[in-house]
């Protein structure tokens, strides 16, 4: 754990040799500040004029192509030095000192690499960050909601306690710390303030905050392996738009009292109407991870002047997610749905990996009966699902020599990935491996994996409802005690009991 003044001490040096960062951290000394109203939330409005270099950043593929990337190690200041800070599975980052300050200690953290900006698989990494530096907060700004260098991932982070969102959630927290809201029976429980429980993954709660603007969802955790499961189950369950990678958001980190604690504003658009209009409605403002904290920042004094809490609030909405998307993902994260058990393959011994324990490839096998593993022997394996969700999720388990395209011209083995959890069972003197899945969100693989994605959208609604109506009077037909059967070539079936055409495969949905 490092101390606050590490971090300060390393500003202090790059200020006393960059006269731009220290001329501009000056200014910020300087800068007119007013209070305005949203949704509840007192905020500030800061008149920056030396913001204007990230408000007016042009983001479009053509002009980053054209521009040498600012976060580069080749192409930074020479005055410009940085602290080394090391991710997860080898990933290095640069702490630097931003030379366009919206707070007087305000960080970049870049990745050594130019890779896009995303949080796949770095959300960790922004947990370890808050950990190592507990008075500071990190943040993240989506690929289209406030990066201005969309083309190289980089956090950002500052003190902690000086953004009023920070602070109003922070207070919350505190409040209801010690709490449980992991029982079954706490789903929808009010917690007597504007946080309203969600859903708990292991040691982790999820929260909706219900102020200042739509979309807002408060995560709380004592593990980073619990806040991850969670933190990727919320984003699987927000809309994508088509050609992104990701939902849009924005994300604050940091770490108090031995929780990792994260804030996640779901994003439409990085711009509102206002920053193209040529009325008297313009405002030069792009609203990044400072503005959606409530420290929001114009680089020009006429928009300062003419900014109130009616103009505020109708940019804010027109850039945050509307109250039915809101509804929407708050549905899908509280909904329930059966599990199904789709057999994957079976063999005399299984080669397997489960991500999560970095153990690598392992091998079960049969043996009298039973499943020999690790020098034991056992009726079962079962190895639990980080998420039942197959949207977003990462995978969590693979299996080596999965046979694809069964029965087909292209039939081929080939190592295989899947979300959900992994059971190896004994059947007819073999190995089953055997995914345990959401029902909906196993129909989501089946459709991507045997339609191709240029069908016509009608196609797919049918092949969807007939493959969700064969699955369920499957399930059906098992419970009532018609069916019996294995999990061999299918979902929870005898394969002798359905012709070939009727079974819903297993297809690699990647």
């Amino acid at each position: 754990m490092r101390k606050r003044k590490d971090l300060d001490g390393f500003v202090n040096d790059q200020l006393s040799c960059w006269p731009l960062a220290c001329s501009n951290f000056r200014a910020l000394k300087g800068v007119q500040v007013k209070r305005l109203s949203v949704g509840g939330l007192d905020v500030e409005v800061q008149y920056n004029p030396a913001r204007i270099v990230s408000s007016a950043a042009k983001t479009d593929e053509a002009s980053l192509k054209a521009r040498k990337c600012f976060l580069c190690r080749d192409n930074r200041s020479a005055e410009q030095n940085h602290i080394r800070f090391e991710g997860r599975k080898g990933k290095k980052y640069d702490i630097l000192v931003n030379p366009y300050p919206i707070f007087p200690d305000h960080l970049v953290i870049a990745l050594s690499k130019h890779q896009p900006q995303s949080i796949w698989r770095r959300y960790v990494d922004i947990l370890d960050l808050a950990k190592a530096y507990p008075d500071h907060i990190f943040f993240y700004n989506g690929p289209k909601c406030g990066a201005s260098a969309p083309d190289h991932h980089h956090f950002q982070g500052a003190g902690r306690g000086r953004m009023p969102l920070e602070n109003d959630v922070d207070g919350l927290l505190d409040a209801i710390k010690g709490m449980d809201f992991s029982s079954a029976d706490s789903d929808g429980r009010e917690t007597g303030c504007p946080l309203s429980y969600v859903a708990s993954v292991q040691d982790a709660d999820l929260f909706h905050y219900r102020k200042f603007v739509n979309g807002i969802f408060v995560l709380r955790s004592a593990t980073p392996k619990s806040a991850a499961k969670l933190f990727y189950r919320l984003l699987d369950c927000a809309p994508v738009a088509e050609g992104d990678s990701e939902p849009g958001f924005n994300l604050f980190t940091y770490y108090k009292s031995g929780e990792y604690r994260s804030i996640v504003i779901f994003r439409t658009s990085h711009r509102s109407h206002h920053y193209f209009s040529e009325g008297p409605d313009h405002l030069m403002m792009s609203p990044g991870c400072a503005d959606m904290a409530g420290v929001l920042i114009t680089p020009m004094e006429e928009d300062f002047d003419k900014l109130g809490d009616a103009l505020l609030s109708e940019m804010l909405a027109e850039v945050t997610v509307t109250k039915e998307t809101e509804d929407m993902i708050i549905r899908r994260l509280t909904r329930t749905q059966p599990l199904v058990e789709v057999g994957i393959m079976s063999a005399r011994e299984i080669e397997f990996e489960i991500f999560s324990d970095g153990a690598g490839v392992r091998k079960a096998r049969y043996r009298d009966g039973k499943v020999e593993y690790d020098g034991m022997l056992y009726d079962e394996l079962y190895f639990g699902a980080v998420t039942l969700s197959t949207m977003f999720a990462e995978p969590t388990f693979g299996l080596c020599g999965v046979t694809i395209g069964k029965e087909f011209h292209w039939e081929r083995r080939e190592n295989q990935k899947f979300a959900g959890a992994l059971r190896i069972i004994v059947e007819n003197d073999l190995l089953t491996a055997v995914n345990v899945v959401g029902l909906e969100d196993y129909l989501l693989s089946v459709i991507s994996s045997e339609m191709k994605s240029s069908a016509s959208l009608e196609f797919l609604k049918a092949h969807a409802v007939i493959s969700r109506s064969w699955v369920m009077s499957r399930m059906t037909a098992r419970q009532a005690g018609t069916l019996s059967g294995s999990h061999e070539a299918g979902v929870e079936i005898k394969s002798c009991d359905v012709k070939p055409d009727e079974v819903i495969r297993w297809y690699d949905h990647t």
